[in-house]
């Protein structure tokens, strides 16, 4: 899943929009709303859908100590943030939402830095490297973890960045051009910001669609082996995990060949849908990480973004419907909602994973009516939304942030 909008006049456009129609981050609220009729025909789909993934995962064997939970921390993202200075008022709100997030149990946060952002022939990368220097400071100061994927900027976003990215598929030898560019932002990354998780390669398939090119699984996976290689070499790696991995709906090739791939120190993956068409996502899900325990015991697991995904098997979307994501802002969801978090827990146990992302907690904070008048679409509401939940009082959450805070309280260990 990817974001498609203009950061900064959203973040404006948004934020009005969303007080001006009265929507506040909650209203006392302490029970979901009534399902709406038109919804319920869905809601009932997706309940059943759970039930079953539920069981599909209960039924594994074994069981160990939690995941990590690191939400995303979309202020701090490429799309969203202005790499605003440590002490001005974006900065702050954001910290205050970092703190919120560790309230609730959260034992790191991730962050999504895009390309072009760290290449010097697109923008100066100084700004950008300091932003996130001092972030992750501040994630380790509150003894949390800090995890980094690495993204390309959609063809929509604002020039110069669009320009250049699609500028690239006219080069003599894009592939390799893109490539090398990328692997420069990795160094910069390591060496500099130096998260504890770092995934380079994520939904291979929707970097195509931005790319305006293909990049065939082997050769992702022969980049990674010579990238790990001269990290190493040059000592810049230190403590960070680096992995790579794709959406559960994409090729199964691609975790295939990045789980060969030795030094990779974990498979990434993100999983959304839980059926489209005739397909379990869940079951995808589940045989995705038993491959990449057969191919490399040694490998391990981590799902840097899952929410569950408001949509029908049977809608014609697919999983880039963006009118299906614009419904995650009703409160009615937050009972699915939450069994979709329990389910996530259950797999981290199950399967040993190392970490999780809940890719929209500013639901712990903030949820919108269904028939919430002057709402902007999905994502233009995202920045709003983000906004809005920053506006809260402090302790105070939707039932959904409450579930999530019970999950973590009850969680053995607190991850890894």
């Amino acid at each position: 899943m990817r974001i498609r909008t203009n950061a900064r006049r959203y973040l404006i456009v948004g934020a009005l929009a969303l007080a001006a129609a009265g929507c506040a981050a909650l209203s006392g609220r302490r029970t979901p709303p009534a399902v709406p009729a038109e919804f319920r025909p869905l809601y009932s789909e997706l309940s059943g859908e759970l039930g079953t993934a539920e069981k599909e995962v209960s039924a594994l064997p074994g069981g160990g100590g939690c995941a990590l939970s690191a939400p995303a921390l979309f202020p701090a993202s490429s799309y969203f943030t202005q790499y605003s200075a440590p002490g001005t008022p974006a900065w702050d709100g954001m910290l205050g939402m970092l703190d919120r997030l560790r309230a609730l149990g959260a034992g790191g946060v991730s962050v999504m830095i895009s390309f072009p952002d760290l290449t010097p022939e697109v923008r100066d990368p100084g700004p950008v490297l300091r932003f996130y220097e001092a972030l992750a400071a501040e994630v380790r100061k509150r003894g949390m973890k800090l995890l980094v994927e690495q993204f390309v900027y959609p063809p929509s976003t604002p020039a110069p960045a669009s320009r250049f990215v699609a500028g690239l598929k006219r080069q003599q030898d894009p592939e390799r051009t893109f490539l090398d560019m990328k692997k420069r932002e990795t160094e910069l990354i390591l060496a500099r910001i130096r998260p504890d998780y770092l995934s380079v390669v994520t939904e291979p398939e929707t970097n195509d669609r931005f790319l305006g090119f293909s990049i065939p699984p082997a050769d992702y996976a022969a980049w990674l082996r010579d990238l790990l290689a001269d990290v190493s070499a040059a000592g810049i790696k230190g403590g960070t995990r680096i992995g790579a991995g794709s959406g559960i709906w994409e090729s199964p090739e691609y975790v295939d060949a990045f789980s060969k791939v030795k030094g990779l120190d974990y498979i990434d993956l993100h999983f959304y849908p839980l059926r489209l068409g005739t397909t379990d996502y869940t079951a995808a899900l589940l045989a995705a990480m038993d491959r990449v325990k057969r191919a490399d015991p040694a490998k391990g697991l981590v799902i840097s973004e899952a929410w569950l995904y408001k949509h029908g098997a049977g809608e014609p979307g697919g999983v880039f419907d963006t009118e299906a994501y614009g419904r995650n802002a009703y409160g009615f969801w937050e009972p699915l909602d939450a069994r979709f978090l329990s389910l996530l827990e259950l797999i981290g146990r199950k399967e040993g994973v190392a970490l999780i992302t809940p890719y929209f907690p500013q639901y712990f904070f903030y949820s919108a009516g269904h028939d919430h008048a002057g709402r902007p679409a999905w994502p233009a509401c995202l920045p709003g939304e983000w906004k809005m939940a920053e506006a809260a009082r402090p302790g105070e959450m939707t039932p959904l942030g409450l579930a999530y805070k019970k999950l973590r309280a009850g969680c053995s260990a607190g991850g890894r």
